[in-house]
């Protein structure tokens, strides 16, 4: 219980830093974004039944929505579905044999 409370911790901390960082050194550097990547391999290096990827992909989305103009909700729930899509298609249809040497989140 305490070491899933403290991964997610950790994981909101790293978010939100590398949030900042995006946000104020990259501005304009729309067509790709660190944080989608960082939401893609926490979902791909977690197990495909582990909730910690759908949680950090709803509250990146969420901090996403409140320092744009879009919607509040649109882009986190994009990212939960997406999220989602992630883990059903890795789940149901992947096996990745390549990956089983990395820890898993």
């Amino acid at each position: 219980m305490i070491k899933e409370i403290l991964k997610t911790l950790f994981l909101v901390i790293a978010m939100y830093y590398l949030f900042i960082f995006e946000s104020s050194y990259l501005p304009f550097f729309t067509f790709f974004s660190f944080l989608v990547l960082f939401v893609l391999v926490v979902n791909l290096l977690e197990e495909p039944q582990g909730r910690l990827g759908l949680i950090s992909a709803f509250f990146f989305g969420l901090m996403l929505d409140i320092y744009s103009t879009h919607f509040i909700g649109l882009m986190a729930l994009s990212f939960l579905l997406a999220s989602l899509l992630l883990k059903f298609i890795l789940f149901k249809y992947v096996k990745i044999p390549s990956l089983s040497w990395m820890p898993k989140i």
